[in-house]
């Protein structure tokens, strides 16, 4: 996929020279007023991209330059924006950590990645000094503000140095040269440094165009801070939400619908906690504008993606890509198919369908192992049909870790014939008839018991149907080296309390409910053994989405006790 220059910035340089005076961005003033219209922040593309060309000319003067490793912890806002494209316009590599995952992954984090300058909030750097974040790499720091309250630079002064230096040239960087370390949410494990390239960026933003149709000129309210980064590229204008970016579960729906009335949104990119949030609304009318939903970070129930839905405008879809930090997007498939022919598969243990690979990326099933795989070998693919792991080829492909050489390892295979890198998913899944990928579960959720190995995405919608369960999560816990599945379940408010009596139904429903529906299906015919888990699921930091499984198989085994031995039901209403 040539190009004249793989630089991401270049298209945010582009829109300001085709459509200077287009809004590229809208913040508010204010909190977002639920019921009305709310004051707003209007930036233009040629404003952005002139405020942009400043904080680049200040970031050299700063000495922050092509290569150098920049962490950057600024919340959603304008400055986001500019310093972010301003970075990626200079060359210099943007560090991003979910700041959600705690300050002592954020520690580890950024030890890790090494970088050489700081540029945050003033809490962000209060923390890093008290904390003593990466101190032994970190030569620069920047305050975003109009003070330096103790840092080298405050970002006004950036601003300022670089006013009278006119547009910044944007360097052409090769498609391998690293462009942002992007962490992941560590959700199923330790959270690593994606190291993403110019060129990586630059196949994204085309696939992205090219999937959804997506065109300048249009409107976008993005949920999720990273990917509204490509809202400013792809020529949409973007709405900054009023929201808690590092909780989107807490979104206030009606705060959200008045944003998408008053600006006419178009596209609208959320989590499924969000599309959850959403179908809360009785009022469609503030939706009726949009063109497309997407919703990614995890799987989202069919019955909240058909909740959306009813309020959406007719022949609108509720799109939810399929992909992860290391390899972005991979499939997509829309609520039409969801809700008209794979949900009913879905319900019934067959996994969910994530639809078809997108053009240009290309989707093998090996068989299951936990070791590395060095080099590609045709003899690695299961047959036609067959659960195994997803590994994905494409300009969209990750090539490592930043320093973490083993993680690399078992992660990516190295074809000989092509010279490409190849990513393992490290999810399970299939692809059936129709050249559709149907996703079972993470590799490492996997519950291997002497009868079956079980996948969490074919047990779990199962029991979801069940009338009262609000989220149901497979677990393995192990006694005497027999490992035996558990099915946790957090419930709906109204079966705690019953309606006549006072009484909970939770024990009817572990007694009767739950066994009989896993009778059923030959993926749940050995499950026994069922618990309800108080409040709500542990979930990650960046989606609040993904359910924390490794936690609550220590809670079952500690619920369970020392002396437990399967097969039963178990009913249990323990706390914490």
């Amino acid at each position: 996929m040539p190009h004249a220059t793989s630089n991401v910035a270049g298209h945010l340089a582009r829109m300001a020279a085709e459509h200077p005076n287009h809004v590229a961005l809208y913040a508010p003033r204010q909190r977002v007023n639920p019921h009305g219209a709310t004051p707003h922040r209007a930036i233009t593309f040629q404003e952005l991209n002139a405020d942009v060309d400043a904080i680049a000319h200040g970031l050299t003067q700063a000495n922050i330059r092509r290569g150098t490793r920049v962490a950057l912890m600024v919340p959603p806002s304008p400055d986001f924006f500019a310093l972010t494209f301003a970075l990626l316009k200079v060359g210099a590599i943007p560090v991003m950590i979910d700041p959600g995952m705690g300050v002592k992954n954020l520690g580890r984090c950024l030890a890790e990645a090494e970088p050489e300058a700081f540029i945050g909030i003033a809490k962000a750097h209060l923390a890093r000094r008290l904390l003593g974040w990466a101190q032994k790499t970190i030569r620069t720091t920047v305050n975003v503000g109009a003070w330096r309250l103790f840092c080298h630079f405050s970002l006004s002064q950036l601003r300022r140095c670089g006013q009278s230096h006119g547009p910044f040239p944007i360097p052409h960087c090769r498609d391998d040269e690293p462009a942002a370390i992007l962490f992941t949410s560590g959700s199923t494990g330790v959270a690593k440094g994606v190291v993403y390239t110019h060129g990586i960026f630059t196949a994204q933003v085309d696939l992205l165009r090219q999937t959804y149709g997506i065109r300048p000129g249009e409107v976008d309210l993005c949920t999720f801070p990273l990917f509204a980064l490509f809202g400013p590229a792809l020529g949409m204008t973007c709405v900054i939400p009023d929201m808690n970016a590092r909780r989107p579960a807490t979104l206030n729906p009606h705060q959200a619908a008045a944003q998408l009335r008053q600006f006419h949104v178009t596209n609208l990119f959320g989590s499924p906690a969000v599309i959850r949030r959403l179908g809360e609304l009785t009022d469609p009318a503030p939706l009726a504008y949009l063109r497309r939903v997407i919703s990614a970070g995890a799987p989202a129930s069919p019955a909240a993606i058909e909740r959306l839905t009813q309020l959406l405008p007719a022949g609108v879809e509720v799109f939810t890509p399929y992909g992860a930090t290391e390899a972005l997007p991979v499939a997509n498939i829309g609520s039409c198919e969801i809700l008209g022919e794979t949900r009913a598969r879905t319900e019934q243990g067959g996994g969910v369908c994530v639809g078809k690979p997108i053009a240009g990326v290309e989707v093998r099933v090996i068989r299951i192992t936990d070791e590395a795989i060095p080099e590609w070998d045709d003899t690695l693919l299961v047959p036609p049909g067959e659960i195994g792991e997803f590994v994905v080829a494409g300009p969209i492909v990750t090539r490592e870790y930043y320093h973490r050489p083993e993680a690399t390892a078992l992660a990516k295979i190295r074809d000989p014939q092509t010279g490409m890198v190849l990513h393992r998913m490290g999810d399970v899944g299939y692809i059936d008839e129709h050249g559709r990928l149907w996703f079972c579960g993470r590799k490492s959720h996997r519950v291997v018991t002497p009868e079956a190995t079980l996948f969490t995405d074919q047990v779990e919608p199962i029991f979801n149907t069940v009338p009262g369960v609000a989220r149901s999560a497979l677990v393995g816990v192990a006694r005497e080296g027999i490992t035996y599945p558990v099915v946790c379940v957090e419930c709906h408010a109204e079966v705690l309390r019953h309606p006549d009596d006072g009484g909970s139904l939770v024990p009817e429903l572990l007694r009767h409910g739950l066994p009989a529906i896993a009778r059923r299906y030959a993926v749940t015919r050995s499950i026994r053994t069922f618990l309800h888990y108080p409040g709500t699921f542990p979930v990650d930091v960046r989606h609040n989405s993904k359910i924390f499984r490794e936690q609550l198989a220590v809670w079952a085994d500690r619920q369970l006790g020392p002396r437990w031995r399967p097969p039963q039901t178990v009913e249990v209403e323990a706390g914490v």
